[in-house]
């Protein structure tokens, strides 16, 4: 069973959201208004297409989804109050989106895989009702 973290407010609202099924995430892009580019993330300071200023821009939704390409554990905290060991990762967003640094839900390297497809998921954290994002293999997070 799955923990339901709807009513939860996410750690970075400009970059996700809960979806629909209380458990995964749905990123916030905007859509440039003069190009149309799908730009992330949403609070960017100008389209990286055609340097539009985005004041007007739309947001959008999409599946909190991305792949694998490359990971490191963290034996180390890099900020106060950071778990460790944790397995920081670069993931291309979507199919063809930006490329970010996530957190994997996991510390098993033996899992995860280069070119393997993720999904964001909402990880509670301890401070009370909020929620952080963990990326986990997308056949994980159908189950």
């Amino acid at each position: 069973m799955t923990l339901d973290l709807r009513g939860y407010q996410p750690r970075h609202p400009t970059l996700y959201q809960l979806a629909a099924d209380g458990e995964s995430l749905d990123f916030v892009f905007a859509r440039c208004p003069a190009c149309g580019h799908l730009a992330f993330p949403a609070d960017a300071p100008g389209c990286s297409q055609c340097g539009d200023p985005m004041k007007d821009a739309e947001r959008i939704t999409r599946p909190g989804s991305g792949t694998l390409l490359e990971f490191v554990t963290l034996h180390v905290p890099l900020l106060p109050g950071m778990e460790v060991p944790r397995i920081a990762a670069d993931i291309r967003l979507g199919e063809d989106g930006p490329i970010e640094e996530g957190v994997m839900a996991t510390t098993d390297e033996s899992q995860l895989r280069v070119g393997m497809a993720l999904r964001a998921v909402a990880h509670p954290l301890p401070a009370g009702e909020v929620f952080d994002c963990r990326f986990v293999p997308a056949a994980e997070a159908q189950r």
